[in-house]
């Protein structure tokens, strides 16, 4: 909830600011992006995407008009939602991830203040918290039974490194809509075993991260 209080704050304070027009010839930017992250692992069977919010501080440095690099601090839940087992246990696994993406960008203008830009390069994850919310069988009765655990943090590498490819276009102003997707190249862990409820036992196999983001961009 705080995660989502801040987005909110984020977005709004941005919009406050009415710059006139996108300055192709602009040497630095900085503003804000966030919006919605669809995620899952790669190595984990019968699983379906987790959609969370992800938001974050961005500052981009341009050499003309059109050639510039950047780098954003995106705070952003990462994971998967794997469906019911054999067990009736679903799971949803949450990564929490302080993102840091190194990007070079070509941009080119479309006339009436619209520029389209492309980005490509490289990310460094920093691992935060990992957490595994579950329904599953009650032991007591014929019902089902909700809750969280947290997965133990030292069995996370506490860095994750994956390639990422964007694209954004300013509407008007220094609003963008941007869409971007992040492909991990090392593991998450080497495999988790733990309980659950005091009953139920998973392993959670080696797995890599996969993240599609759309979004929206603030830049001054």
């Amino acid at each position: 909830m705080k995660k989502r209080f801040f987005a909110i704050i984020v977005a709004a304070v941005c919009t406050l600011f009415v710059p006139t027009q996108k300055a192709m010839a602009q040497n630095f930017e900085w503003g804000f992006r966030d919006g919605i992250s669809f995620s899952s692992l790669i190595g984990i069977d019968n699983t379906l995407p987790l959609a969370e919010l992800y938001v974050g501080i961005v500052g981009n440095y341009f050499f003309n008009d059109n050639w510039g690099f950047g780098v954003d601090f995106t705070l952003a839940e990462q994971g998967a939602y794997c469906m019911p087992n054999n067990d009736d246990v679903a799971i949803n696994y949450q990564y929490t991830y302080l993102n840091i993406p190194l990007l070079g960008h070509y941009q080119f203008s479309l006339g009436n203040s619209q520029v389209v830009r492309f980005s490509a390069g490289v990310q460094l994850g920093m691992f935060l918290l990992g957490k595994a919310e579950y329904t599953a069988p009650s032991i007591s009765d014929d019902g089902f039974v909700t809750g969280s655990e947290w997965l133990p943090s030292e069995s996370f590498h506490p860095y994750d490194l994956g390639v990422s490819l964007g694209a954004q276009w300013f509407l008007w102003s220094d609003l963008a809509i941007e869409v971007r997707y992040t492909l991990g190249i090392t593991q998450t862990h080497n495999g988790i075993s733990t309980t659950l409820n005091d009953n139920y036992h998973i392993s959670v196999p080696d797995n890599r991260n996969s993240v599609f983001q759309i979004g929206t961009a603030y830049l001054f």
